[in-house]
C-alpha cells in the first residue's frame, strides 16, 4: 500500500514557491509524493507598511504554523530569518538544507553604472529592513535610504519606476529564481553583514510527525544548523525582531569552531557595536548568548532601548 502524499505548505510568491520546489524535488526523488499548497500570510496581505510599524511576529509564518497545528499540511518551507527565534509548541525546524550565499547585493538602476561605492551625495537607495537602512546610514551618513515592500519581482520592477539608484538584496534569493544578472556586486559584510538567518531554509513540521522528521533527515546540513542556531541564540538573547536592526554571520571552521559575527547599529546609523565570539559547533546557543551579553556591555543595550522607544 502506498504511502500517504504529503501535503507541502508555503506562501505564493515566485521566490517561496521556488524554495518549495527545491524541497518537494528532494523529497519526490526519494520517492515521496507531495502536493504543493499555497497559505497567504498576514505580511503577504499588507505590502504597503514597512515591516518594523506592523511590528508582529510570525508575519510571514503564522498562518502556515496554524495549518501545521491543524494538521491541514504535513511542512512548511520558510527563508529562515522569516521564523521567530521562538517556535510554536509543537512544532520543529526538522531540517536546515546547506546555506545559498548568505550577503546583501547591490542591485543598480539600469541608468545609473557604478557600484554602491560610485553612489553620487545624496543617492536614494531602497532597502526593506531596518538592518540595512541603518548599516548603509552608518556607512554613509549622506545617502537617502527609503522603504520598499513587496516580493523581488515587485521591487524591481519599483527600482525603475521609482527612478532610485539602487536596490538592496538577498542574493540568495536572486540565485534561487535565476536572476542573479541583476546583481552589480556583492557586499561586503564590513558595510552590509547579513540578517541572522539569511540564505538558509528551514522547513517546519509537527514534533510528533516522525515520518516526515525521518525523510528530512539526509537533508539536514549540520553546519548550516549550527550556524544559523547561533546566529538565532544571539537574536533571541537581544530580544530582537523585524524592528531591530541586529545583523549576525556565523560558520564553522575546517576543525569545528564555530565563529560568530555580530552587530547592533543605531536607527541613524551614528551608534555601532560589534564582536566576534567563538565556541564549539555542538554549543550554537551557548556561542549566540555569549556574543549577545557582549554586545549588550559594549553599548548594545542603550541602543535597543532608544529603537524599542521609538517601534514599541
Amino acid at each position: 500500500m502506498p504511502e500517504p502524499t504529503l501535503i507541502l505548505g508555503t506562501r505564493g510568491s515566485a521566490l517561496a514557491l521556488r524554495q518549495a520546489t527545491l524541497i518537494r524535488s528532494f523529497l519526490e526523488a526519494r520517492g515521496v509524493s507531495v502536493q504543493v499548497e499555497i497559505i497567504r500570510t498576514t505580511g503577504d496581505h499588507i505590502q504597503d507598511v514597512p515591516l518594523a510599524k506592523i511590528g508582529a511576529k510570525g508575519l510571514f509564518t503564522k498562518e502556515l504554523d496554524q495549518a501545521l497545528l491543524e494538521g491541514r499540511i504535513d511542512l512548511a518551507v520558510h527563508s529562515l530569518k522569516d521564523l521567530p527565534t521562538e517556535m510554536p509548541e509543537g512544532l520543529v525546524v526538522a531540517a536546515v538544507p546547506e546555506r545559498a550565499p548568505p550577503w546583501d547585493v547591490f542591485v543598480a538602476h539600469p541608468d545609473f553604472a557604478g557600484r554602491l561605492e560610485d553612489l553620487p551625495t545624496g543617492a536614494v537607495v531602497a532597502t526593506s529592513s531596518l538592518r540595512r537602512q541603518a548599516q548603509l546610514r552608518a556607512w554613509r551618513s549622506d545617502l537617502q535610504v527609503v522603504p520598499v515592500r513587496g516580493n523581488v519581482d515587485t521591487r524591481l520592477r519599483k527600482l525603475e519606476a521609482e527612478g532610485w539608484h539602487g536596490l538592496i538584496l538577498a542574493e540568495a534569493g536572486l540565485q534561487r529564481l535565476g536572476l542573479l544578472e541583476r546583481v552589480r556586486q556583492r557586499i561586503a559584510p564590513e558595510i552590509l553583514l547579513p540578517a541572522v538567518g539569511q540564505g538558509a531554509l528551514g522547513v517546519v513540521c509537527a514534533e510528533a510527525n516522525r515520518r516526515v522528521r525521518a525523510l528530512l533527515q539526509a537533508l539536514h546540513h549540520a553546519p548550516t544548523a549550527a550556524a544559523v542556531r547561533a546566529e538565532r541564540a544571539l537574536l533571541h538573547a537581544l530580544q530582537g525582531g523585524c524592528q531591530v536592526p541586529v545583523a549576525a554571520l556565523a560558520a564553522v571552521e575546517a576543525d569545528g569552531t564555530l565563529v560568530l559575527r555580530g552587530r547592533v547599529v543605531s536607527l541613524d546609523g551614528r551608534q555601532l557595536v560589534e564582536s566576534v565570539e567563538r565556541g564549539p559547533m555542538a554549543e550554537p546557543e551557548a556561542v549566540g548568548k555569549a556574543l549577545a551579553e557582549k554586545l549588550l556591555k559594549q553599548g548594545a543595550r542603550a541602543i535597543l532601548e532608544e529603537i524599542r522607544g521609538q517601534h514599541p
